[in-house]
């Protein structure tokens, strides 16, 4: 279904007010949080900026990529900050070539590095720390913005990228342009711009988009084409995953990080988790609160090993079973299967935003009483009892690894037809012990209530 049949969708895709209007919104929203974090209280608690960033927006996030695809990054504040830092003093230099090459590596590793930061300093309980993260990374936004043309930042260097395209492509939702009718196109009005709209801001020509993993759906290839050879249509969940062109190692290694980091914030909202912490630091030497840092940074590292080492194995068994182990054999195979990982990360990332959502949120209006001097008697957090909430959260995991391993299969069918069943056996393994492992957490934290 192209949702660009739709006369009044089309309409306001083409408006000028698309995505500025959104923009708007979203900037002063954010200008408002940042206000709160640097300027109100301190507790994460009493903090409306706090309370709405980590309990409303971050939970919510995953899902909307899901949903609406990138569409999350054309109406983003930072967006808007590019664009304007670039109208006023851009300097337009090219992308460098190490950028270009690297840059899915370096968001994974400051995808990790966030992370790492969130625990080790207690970002998300802490409004300063919170806030002087938003200003340097608003500091990076407007040099980049200063100096590169187009939105370098976002494609090259948001951290978000690192979950937000994987999530995309595990969506319902998809940009893509009818080849036969961009052919003789004489201007190339997507790629370069028209006087209706400036270029791609991510450097995408229209009939090359294969995948949902870059694209912003900031529509203004809409405005541009001419032809309406653009199309956004509604499809079926992950099918994208299936059959990906051209399987990327980076999107594998990024699904199985992923993967790993949910399960270490599962973990961390357990009861043993202090005895794990005191457990490592003894392991390694180390007092476990003076160097928590060093200590979590270990547990971090391991958490996101397992995933990716199981991967590793999990694509040698494959290949053996296949009858072929090779470098480039087990490289393709882990990068194919990798694909297969996406579906039940995206599941334990959903879960456990879910979970914040529906036991914390309710503290965003108390958190702006508290702001006001105003301190309510009734301040429950949770929207429902916590062990129903856990119960949503198995379903959500269900569901991702039922949609994981039909995935593994299909891939499977395609990267050894001869042996489908052979190579996706080891994978099966790999997510059905991956699904063991979120859903022991999630029970061990039913037993605490």
């Amino acid at each position: 279904m192209n949702l660009l049949a739709i006369p009044w969708i089309k309409a306001v895709l083409r408006s000028r007010l698309y995505p500025v209007a959104f923009q708007w919104i979203t900037t002063t929203v954010f200008v408002m949080l940042l206000i709160s974090m640097l300027f109100g209280p301190n507790n994460a608690g009493q903090n409306f900026g706090m309370a709405l960033t980590w309990t409303v927006w971050w939970p919510l996030l995953p899902l909307s990529f899901v949903l609406f695809g990138r569409f999350w990054c054309a109406i983003c504040p930072f967006a808007w900050v590019t664009d304007w830092v670039q109208k006023a003093v851009g300097v337009r230099l090219s992308v460098p070539l190490m950028l270009r090459r690297y840059s899915p590596w370096m968001i994974a590793g400051t995808f990790v590095l966030v992370t790492y930061l969130d625990e080790a300093w207690q970002f998300n309980s802490d409004a300063r720390k919170t806030g002087y993260l938003l200003l340097a990374v608003l500091a990076a936004v407007s040099f980049f913005g200063a100096f590169f043309e187009q939105r370098t930042f976002c494609r090259y260097v948001c951290f978000i990228g690192a979950f937000a395209a994987n999530y995309s492509r595990a969506g319902i939702l998809e940009l893509r342009a009818a080849a036969d009718r961009c052919r003789d196109c004489p201007t190339q009005g997507c790629y370069r711009g028209t006087r209706y709209a400036s270029g791609c801001p991510i450097f995408l020509y229209a009939p090359n988009v294969d995948d949902s993993g870059t694209c912003e759906l900031c529509a203004n290839c809409v405005k541009n084409c001419q032809r309406d050879a653009i199309r956004i249509s509604i499809r079926k969940p992950a099918a994208e995953l299936w059959s990906i062109r051209q399987p990327q190692l980076v999107d594998a290694v990024l699904a199985t990080i992923v993967a790993g980091v949910v399960l270490i914030e599962q973990v961390e909202m357990l009861s043993g988790w202090n005895h794990l912490i005191v457990a490592t630091g003894t392991m390694l030497h180390l007092d476990p609160y003076v160097s928590f840092p060093l200590v979590y940074g270990a547990l971090l590292a391991m958490f996101i090993a397992v995933p990716l080492l199981g991967l590793v194995l999990a694509s040698f068994g494959s290949q053996a079973l296949s009858g072929s182990v090779s470098v480039a054999a087990l490289r393709q195979n882990f990068s194919f299967f990798g694909y297969a990982v996406i579906p039940l990360a995206l599941a334990g990332h959903l879960a456990h935003g879910f979970d914040r959502l529906l036991t914390w949120s309710r503290t965003v209006p108390f958190a702006l009483a508290a702001m006001a001097g105003w301190f309510p008697g009734d301040t429950r957090a949770a929207w429902l009892p916590r062990p129903a909430v856990l119960w949503i959260e198995v379903a959500i995991l269900a569901l991702g690894a039922a949609v994981s391993l039909y995935v593994g299969f299909r891939l499977a069918q395609r990267h050894a037809r001869r042996a489908a069943w052979a190579a996706y056996a080891p994978h099966c393994l790999l997510l059905l012990f991956l699904l063991a492992a979120n859903l022991y957490i999630v029970v061990a934290m039913m037993r605490q209530f």
